[in-house]
């Protein structure tokens, strides 16, 4: 039984996508029989928004040790049942944290939303396969990503592996604007088929192929504008500058806005947009897949890690094959040629985020795995 149990949620971070998927789960573990508290940073993104769970800022640019002798000190005063570990604060010194877990008699479950970072150092594959092995409970947010894991680490215990759906952003709908409004907060032409790839950029995301596919797909269809809205995470903006004008594009074609999106800005760009476009060269889960579908918008993206399993070809979106540029400019097309077919996906999208992708069954499902791990222990 899940009753009573105390669970306390590490998230290091303060915002980005595990930011805001955290601040929906823990939302949904609030009407579970349960005590949830979220550890997160000092300085994060979402303190202006209303929560159901109690918040509490241990995270902070400090010495290592101090904030694991913080961890020590609360975890001495009220000790929780389950530690669920979203994100790590230190990934080289993360065995200490698993070592005073397992010390202080903690369970440890942490959801794995990439099997490894994607820009991996040398001794990353070591390092995180030895934290997969000391986690009472692994979740993962798709079947291939399960797969992947269990590529990486093979005598892993096949028991102690979840996977459970990634869920929507629905707890953002109250930001959500038309798209007339939303255009002009923007200022996005109001008649205009907005393409919109938005977060964070970094190489493995494939922007660099969405400007390649810019010109034939705006010959074609001139009433479409392409929009990149996001901070450059890894690389520098202007080598997407550099690419935009080697290709003769203009504003009229293309516009690049580097900043960090607050989330009235994601929401924003989102809702002023027709088609979201993912053309990454891999991922294990994608946000900005869910953020698409929450807020009823379809998405073209490539067929690598779980894109396959959460769009349905031609009904929630469309997939075309990685670093596939011309499969990518001939779909763009015929998409934006059947404005009424893009309008059904937008629709199907938003049902798809209120019922597949809903926080209920996540919310169950997480408090399931909770109970056995508490209550069967460790296999």
């Amino acid at each position: 039984m899940a009753e009573g149990l105390r669970v306390e949620m590490m998230e290091t971070g303060g915002w980005g996508g595990i930011h805001h998927y955290v601040y929906g789960l823990c939302n949904a573990l609030a009407a579970e029989p349960l005590d949830v508290v979220w550890l997160t940073h000092e300085q994060h993104e979402l303190k202006e928004r209303p929560h159901l769970f109690p918040l509490v800022h241990v995270f902070r640019r400090e010495n290592y040790l101090r904030t694991l002798g913080r961890l020590w000190w609360r975890w001495r005063q009220r000790r929780p049942h389950i530690l669920h570990i979203q994100s790590l604060l230190a990934p080289r010194k993360e065995v200490l944290l698993f070592a005073l877990c397992r010390w202080l008699g903690i369970r440890v479950v942490m959801t794995v939303h990439n099997v490894l970072p994607h820009e991996p150092r040398s001794f990353d594959k070591t390092l995180y396969s030895l934290y997969y092995r000391l986690a009472d409970a692994l979740i993962l947010h798709s079947e291939q990503n399960r797969c992947q894991l269990l590529e990486m680490v093979p005598k892993l215990d096949k028991r102690r592996l979840h996977v459970v759906e990634l869920g929507n952003y629905e707890h953002f709908r109250d930001l959500e604007l038309d798209r007339q409004t939303a255009r002009r907060q923007l200022g996005l032409p109001p008649q205009a088929q907005v393409v919109l790839f938005f977060g964070a950029l970094r190489p493995y995301k494939g922007v660099d192929l969405l400007i390649e596919a810019v010109g034939p797909v705006r010959r074609a269809c001139p009433a479409a504008l392409f929009v990149v809205a996001g901070h450059v995470l890894v690389g520098e903006g202007a080598q997407y500058e550099r690419q935009a004008a080697a290709l003769g594009l203009r504003s009229e074609d293309l516009e690049l806005r580097f900043s960090y999106l607050s989330t009235a800005h994601a929401v924003a760009y989102v809702c002023a947009s027709d088609l979201v476009v993912l053309p990454y060269r891999e991922i294990s889960q994608s946000a900005v897949l869910l953020w698409a579908y929450s807020f009823g918008r379809p998405v073209l993206a490539t067929r690598v890690g779980s894109f396959p399993e959460c769009i349905e070809e031609g009904r929630s979106g469309w997939l075309v094959d990685k670093e596939d540029v011309a499969g990518l400019q001939q779909t763009l097309i015929r998409i934006l040629q059947d404005p009424e077919g893009l309008t059904r996906a937008g629709i199907y999208a938003r049902q798809l985020s209120d019922t597949r992708f809903g926080w209920a069954d996540s919310a169950r499902n997480t408090v399931r795995i909770y109970a056995e791990v508490v209550g069967g222990g460790r296999p």
